[in-house]
């Protein structure tokens, strides 16, 4: 199957999930993504960091705190939403200062 189709099929789900479920299902979605986002910049960080492309952690490593921030604000966004009696909320990440922590101690 190709990508185009792959997508279309992707695309239009969404849609129909946000009929369904007004902003909510954009929110919470956008929400998990952002958590799943967080880990894997802080993969990429510690992969750069493994092959001695020092110089790239700090840019990842602040890609991870602004995905931090934008995984609060969905969660703030759809607290206390009905809705999640059906989706659960996912848990919370790490606090922000722990993003860094790990390299700060060498």
């Amino acid at each position: 199957m190709s990508r185009e189709v792959v997508f279309w099929l992707i695309g239009k789900t969404i849609g129909l999930l946000c009929r369904a479920g007004g902003w909510f299902i954009p929110m919470y979605g956008a929400g998990r993504l952002e958590k799943w986002n967080i880990a894997e910049y802080e993969d990429a960080a510690r992969l750069a960091r493994d092959c001695g492309r020092s110089d790239m952690i700090d840019c990842l490593l602040a890609m991870a705190e602004v995905e931090w921030e934008h995984e609060r604000f969905f969660r703030e966004q759809i607290a206390g939403h009905w809705m999640l009696r059906i989706l659960p909320l996912w848990d919370a990440p790490r606090p922000k200062e722990s993003i860094r922590a790990q390299y700060a101690r060498g």
